[in-house]
């Protein structure tokens, strides 16, 4: 992903010198993120700064202009769109012209003119931005509706500053450092933020996906407001099941055209469906793409067969594939150098096994700066429960597809029964969510930190809670290139808007049931090893790997924790992670990452 910052300053010869010093500041942790090129302009009482990761013939160094009658509007971000031609020819219908084969940028900035503050609604993809209107004096700042993209940003006594990068904000001098205390307890809880508005520090905000704010200068940032919602699409029937399968193949054949690389695309290829039918469709949709793809395997720990099913695809398909048998050691990186405050990106991280990935992530760029990631068709295509389908769709279409299922498939389909919900609730009842060692008084300040209820999904509330939770802006936010420490890209075709609201709008019988829709849409593309492999955990993954770690790693785990004495008792925890469960020992590994990230920030 390309870097990009905003800095807003007062008026006066001061201010602006100071302004320009503090863009000098702010731009320079943009350099990991876009090694291709860099470009700053200072416009009136505005600085915009921009780092190129160049993922096609067409990328340009930005910040990007475009002037006309109705004013001078610049433009800096990190954007991706889908959708181009139907989003130009919108844009042009509006009455703003457009070259034939326009920048997405150009598309971006022809938005705002043809539209305003609604241009965001209008677009499709993978986007976070700042676009200044110097006739009005104001930015509009916003983020893609499933947030593949951040932005952050801070008020501040001198004016506005914001970037892709928490770094980036912190450089402004006049940003708060204060830590949050309850971004703290939400890590040491959970792994992650909790809260999809904060960051680790109390002066950093993080624009929740699907939201714009507007910053006029001279004046604080607006209350971001939502352009984006989940779809609710009205139900579909379609007459023949192979419509149901055409129609899917044809929506990820876009998402693939719109994210894929043409000089070359790396693909992260394991096993399962959903990455082997990503290489189907990649090679389908065009047959000369150099296609690169990898295979993790965990061999050390338990017999894998992913090595062999990921080789039976990529032989016939004629991907150039390679086996990666590189298993850390759980928290190898604490102990590296190397792996600084930069490496962190600007929060702590729950990544047990980041070395490895730190390691990989290089090799992955030596053949492309766009990865391709097979995640999530599990949460695309997690069934509703029968009350909720009861509630969209009529009785007797529910009664009769959950009959025909379970007499083709020989097995019922998932209906979500209370009583199954509720023993599962039981037996997690022992599951401690609020570790024993965080400290009393810390907890008295912040309370137990968890996600905000979303509001419930009418057809598809798991999918909904599964693709919208916080958990996902960690894993988006964790993907980019300060973490891999490569310039990489990641995208993903299955999040892809258009293929949600379609997926959404189907039958859950069948389509929804251990991934039907895909299995039936790629029967003849892929062999049956993969097509009717069932789901496969890890077993005991967890298990051995803290068994592993405490046979190198343990005895110096106690004398590390020299920085987390205000957020949680040392002593219980260096205990637990002597001789602690399983589920305990992984819980405390986060209070290990986080002395190690205050020690560096």
């Amino acid at each position: 992903m390309s870097g990009f910052a905003v800095v807003l300053f007062g008026d006066g010869e001061a201010a602006i010198r100071d302004g320009r010093d503090t863009l000098t500041r702010v731009a320079a942790p943009l350099a990991s993120l876009g090694p291709h090129g860099a470009g700053a302009i200072v416009v009136g009482a505005a600085g915009l700064a921009h780092t190129l990761l160049a993922t096609s013939d067409r990328s340009t160094i930005g910040p990007w202009v475009r002037r006309d009658d109705g004013g001078e509007f610049w433009l800096t971000g990190d954007i991706r769109l889908d959708g181009r031609d139907d989003t130009r020819r919108a844009v042009e219908a509006a009455g703003v012209a457009l070259e034939r084969t326009p920048t997405d940028e150009a598309i971006v900035l022809a938005a705002y003119r043809a539209w305003g503050q609604d241009a965001p609604s209008r677009l499709r993809g993978d986007f976070s931005f700042a676009l200044f209107d110097v006739q009005r004096a104001e930015f509009l700042c916003a983020r893609d509706g499933l947030g593949v993209r951040p932005l952050f940003y801070a008020d501040t006594p001198r004016g506005f500053v914001c970037a892709n990068t928490i770094r980036a904000v912190l450089a402004d001098n006049a940003v708060d450092r204060t830590l949050d205390e309850a971004a703290i307890v939400s890590f040491l809880q959970w792994g992650y933020n909790c809260n999809v508005t904060t960051t680790t520090f109390r002066g950093v905000r993080r624009l929740e996906a699907g939201h714009q704010l507007t910053v006029h200068v001279g004046s604080n940032a607006s209350t971001p407001t939502r352009h984006w919602r989940f779809p609710e699409p009205e139900p579909l029937r379609l007459s023949r099941d192979d419509e149901y399968v055409e129609r899917f193949r044809d929506l990820l054949d876009q998402a693939v055209r719109d994210r894929a690389r043409p000089a070359g695309t790396v693909l992260m290829l394991s096993g399962g469906l959903d990455s082997t039918a990503l290489a189907a469709t990649m090679r389908r949709t065009d047959p000369m793409m150099p296609v690169y793809a990898f295979t993790n395997v965990i061999t050390a720990l338990r017999p894998d067969d992913e090595g062999t099913l990921a080789a039976l695809v990529a032989r016939p398909l004629g991907l150039h594939h390679e086996i990666v048998a590189d298993l850390a050691m759980p928290l190898e990186h604490l102990g590296d150098p190397r792996f600084d405050a930069d490496a962190y990106g600007g929060e702590p991280t729950d990544a047990p096994d980041i070395a490895a990935w730190r390691r990989l992530a290089p090799r992955i760029a030596a053949q492309s700066p766009v990865l391709f990631v097979g995640e999530d068709g599990d949460a695309l295509l997690r069934p509703p429960s029968i009350r909720t389908m009861l509630r969209h769709w009529p009785a007797l279409d529910v009664l009769g597809r959950t009959v025909h299922y379970t007499v083709s498939h020989r097995h019922h389909p998932h209906l979500g029964l209370w009583w199954r919900q509720r023993l599962a609730r039981l037996g997690r009842a022992d599951t401690e969510t609020v570790p024993s060692w965080l400290r009393a008084d810390l907890l008295a300040r912040t309370g137990p930190q968890d996600d905000a209820p979303l509001a419930l999904h009418p057809s598809r509330p798991e999918t909904h809670a599964a693709l919208c939770g916080s958990v996902w802006q960690q894993l988006h936010e964790s993907s980019d290139a300060i973490h891999a420490g490569a310039p990489l890209e990641s995208r993903w075709p299955l999040l892809d808007t258009r293929l949600l609201e379609f997926v959404l709008a189907i039958p859950p019988i069948p389509w929804c049931q251990r991934k039907e829709l895909i299995r039936r849409a790629f029967r003849t593309e892929l062999p049956s090893a993969i097509i009717d492999r069932p789901k496969t955990p890890l077993p005991d993954y967890f298990e051995r790997q803290v068994v592993r770690w405490r046979t190198r790693a343990a005895p110096s785990a106690g004398p590390a924790l020299r920085h987390v004495a205000d957020f949680v008792d040392t002593s219980s925890v260096e205990s637990i992670l002597r001789g602690g469960a399983t589920v305990q020992v992984l819980s405390a590994w986060r209070v290990l990452q986080l002395d190690r990230w205050l020690s560096v920030r």
